[in-house]
């Protein structure tokens, strides 16, 4: 999908209707594509939370929270795969959490690791509303990653046994999100540095 941004500098009559014109059609366009996300397959154990799933091993609960973000940017989802995550560790040892233990698995074993949030890169385009308060400027350039981002983003570091931690973690999108996918954590030991369990959560891809 492509953004049209109208800077509000003001610029001659002629040039202005043109830019909204065009502004306009590009937006019905993207109003009416349907909007993709990932939400938990119908064989994975559903949690109270909205498009959300569990599962447990070892001791440590994971819930999985996919469509799940409402922060600056709306439509950081066009852009990345956000997904949130709690993991409760009542397996006896502290639990490592690093980046590099969380993918996202698709066919033929594809795998996504999920992205630094400090090493995100690239905008995003936030849609203007009321449209008509911010003169003929209809979308905001974003820079990511958001404040929003790295403050929701979960943590690296351990959990001690009877902690839990939460937060957003952030994969790229391919042009082509695969039917199925499944969000895997590996468990590991934070002192030995051993893995000694994985939790899998299968999701399905929905249009909106």
């Amino acid at each position: 999908m492509k953004y049209f941004w109208v800077s509000p500098v003001r610029i001659g009559a002629k040039r202005v209707r043109a830019a909204m014109l065009l502004t306009f059609v590009f937006s019905m366009i993207g109003c009416a594509a349907k909007r993709v996300v990932l939400v938990p397959a119908p064989n994975a154990t559903l949690a109270a939370q909205p498009n959300s799933a569990q599962d447990s091993s070892q001791g440590v609960s994971l819930l999985v929270q996919a469509n799940a973000w409402n922060e600056y940017p709306r439509t950081l989802d066009r852009e990345l795969i956000p997904i949130k995550v709690t993991l409760q560790n009542d397996s006896g040892r502290d639990l490592a959490i690093r980046y590099e233990d969380f993918v996202l698995i698709g066919a033929n074993n594809r795998r996504f690791g999920d992205i630094r949030p400090d090493q995100i890169k690239g905008y995003d385009y936030e849609h203007l509303e009321p449209y008509w308060a911010f003169s003929d400027a209809y979308y905001a350039e974003v820079r990511l990653p958001t404040e929003a981002m790295l403050r929701q983003a979960i943590s690296e570091g351990v959990v001690a046994n009877g902690g839990e931690i939460s937060g957003f973690l952030y994969f790229p999108r391919p042009s082509q999100i695969p039917q199925a996918i499944s969000f895997s954590a590996a468990l590991v030991d934070a002192h030995t540095k051993q893995k000694f369990g994985a939790i899998v959560v299968p999701l399905v891809v929905k249009s909106l």
